[in-house]
């Protein structure tokens, strides 16, 4: 069955995850995304940890060609063409711009400024594909005071105010470990905003240019404390820890065994009565302290203690099932392990086993969507360093295999890391 991108081509020059990962799902999609390595630079997620064993499959970094071994590197880059290509050459910029001819889309996440010094900016692909569509995604976007800020999520996360947000009451940002939610957020906004271009070249014959500013699409995610300072003036940012600004119980509690836990959130006073009742209805419940939501939430030290002391000793899952099966929304904390065992993902077909060509077969996160008439598994497992360049500079570009061998030997194109 023909996929939805099926005959759109992406060449993505991206790093790290949201630009990468965001050209995997349109290469989910159906459409050919080669993806073009920097050479003889190391792509960030190819050389994570390459001072230690940590990120690589079976955290061993002495095996043979550890560049192709990241785990992340290979999570974010599945369904997409890998060559390795040297820009700062005439030669290689010559190749970039054949490549460019034969494409849709061209995506770039450098720093604001980067793509016009190289020659890659809309204004030089355009010329190259007058209906190309490009997209640029730098962390801070192409225009304003910050635009030439180099930027990863965790800087963004700081700079949102998310990272503020996040934590215990009781500490510091200083302790506030960090996440990379900004870029899950830009991959799936590229994705997105790809398809709304496509479609309108499809009525149009237009191509366009795309700034997506990474902070920006991050900053609505937060839409109560940013609104609540516009509409309310209230600037206060604190972590909550577990907790809610209203809801009460609302929190992660310890259960059985090490460190596992289950949250628990209840929103109502349906809910809290139906919580009373999974739990037998102790004594506790019936305090007028818990009486009504304002109580609770003025008394959650000493509800949370009683509520611990039920959870503590019982299984994480069963006391998530009880509470469930009562209608109370309840979770348990999962971990990796938790989560490639868990029988609802696994009666889904969420992981998908994927046959790497040097570290051999996996279970991958699958795809983000269902569709009732078209799947298929990956058609591409995440790719060694150059493991294309005669696929596509030589099939696709009708280089001959001299002049591969030539830009080997000119150090423009390689499949190795270079020390």
């Amino acid at each position: 069955m023909k996929k939805p991108l099926e005959g759109i081509t992406v060449v993505g020059l991206t790093e790290v995850w949201a630009g990468p990962m965001g050209c995997t799902l349109l290469g989910d999609l159906g459409a050919q995304v080669i993806r073009v390595e920097s050479f003889p630079r190391t792509s960030y997620t190819r050389a994570l940890g390459r001072a230690s064993s940590s990120g690589y499959t079976n955290n061993d970094a002495s095996a043979p060609r550890p560049w192709d071994r990241g785990a992340i590197h290979n999570q974010a880059n599945r369904n997409k063409y890998s060559v390795t290509l040297n820009l700062t050459h005439p030669s290689g910029l010559d190749i970039f711009n054949k490549l460019i001819k034969l494409s849709d889309v061209f995506a770039e996440a450098y720093t604001a400024g980067t793509a016009e010094k190289l020659g890659i900016d809309y204004g030089s692909v355009k010329q190259v594909k007058p209906d190309i569509i490009m997209v640029s995604m730098p962390g801070w976007g192409v225009e304003g005071p910050y635009k030439g800020y180099v930027s990863l999520g965790s800087s963004l996360d700081g700079f949102s105010g998310h990272h503020s947000l996040r934590g215990y009451p009781d500490t510091d940002a200083s302790v506030t470990r960090n996440i990379n939610h900004t870029d899950a957020v830009g991959a799936v906004n590229l994705a997105f905003a790809v398809l709304v271009a496509l479609h309108h070249r499809t009525r149009t014959g237009e191509g366009q240019w795309i700034d997506i500013s990474q902070v920006e699409s991050f900053v609505p995610h937060l839409s109560r404390p940013v609104m609540d300072y516009m509409m309310n003036e209230r600037a206060e940012l604190r972590p909550f820890g577990n907790r809610d600004h209203y809801m009460s119980p609302h929190g992660c509690y310890r259960c059985l065994g090490e460190d596992n836990w289950v949250v628990i959130t209840v929103s109502s006073d349906q809910e809290w009565k139906a919580f009373c009742g999974a739990l037998d209805d102790p004594e506790w419940t019936r305090s007028d302290k818990f009486a009504d939501p304002l109580s609770r939430y003025e008394h959650q030290d000493e509800m949370d203690a009683h509520i611990q002391e039920w959870t503590r000793d019982r299984n994480k899952i069963e006391v998530m099932h009880l509470l469930q099966k009562a209608g109370v929304p309840a979770e348990a904390v999962m971990d990796e392990a938790d989560l490639y065992a868990d029988p609802h993902l696994k009666d889904r077909g969420f992981f998908e086993k994927v046959a790497h060509p040097f570290i051999g077969e996996y279970s991958y996160p699958g795809y983000l969507w269902k569709f009732s008439k078209m799947y298929e598994p990956v058609r591409i497992p995440p790719a060694g360093l150059g493991e294309h360049n005669e696929y596509v500079y030589g099939t696709m570009l009708g280089m001959s295999a001299e002049e591969i061998s030539d830009l080997e030997a000119q150090g423009i194109i390689g499949n190795e890391v270079v020390a």
